[in-house]
Parts: C-alpha cells; structure tokens; sequence
C-alpha cells in the first residue's frame, strides 16, 4: 500500500505544480494551477513530479523553456494515450 500512497501523492504534487505550466503561473503566487487537458495529461504531470524529484535527473530539467516543457508533456501524455490504445485492442 506504500507505493499506492507514493504514487497518489505524486500525482497529486503533479497536478498542484505542472512541469508544463506557463512562466506566468511559476513566476506568480503558485495558486489556481492550469488543468490538465484529460487523465494522460494529469499521469504525466505526476511522471514529471517524479522524475523531478529524483537526484541526479531533476537538474536536467531545470531551466527548460516553456514551450520544450509543454511539448514534453504533450508528447509523453500521446506516448500514454497510444499505449492504452494499444493494450486495450
């Protein structure tokens, strides 16, 4: 059950702070975070919160500009809808 909680909790973290937010939204009071477009869009956020929360791997998304980090996420949130495409038949 750990593992159920570490996931929501990212996910949830994902969702409160978006990678893929706008610069306006970060340089603002942190508050009313975008929506996520649909549930790939939101589990890819909570991949992102991870993977910026690992030592080692978060520098490297640092500093990225705004339009590389929403086409990150949508193209990894595509990667997410194509594989439940697929795994469904």
């Amino acid at each position: 059950m750990v593992e159920q909680e570490i996931a929501e909790h990212t996910l949830k973290h994902g969702l409160q702070y978006p990678y893929d937010a706008p610069d306006a939204w970060w340089e603002g009071d942190g508050n009313n975070p975008p929506a996520p477009d649909d549930w790939a869009h939101a589990a890819v956020r909570g991949i992102l919160a991870d993977l910026n929360d690992r030592r080692g791997i978060k520098h490297g998304f640092a500093n990225i500009n705004e339009e590389i980090r929403i086409e990150i996420a949508q193209s990894l949130a595509r990667i997410v809808r194509v594989a439940k495409d697929q795994a469904h038949g």
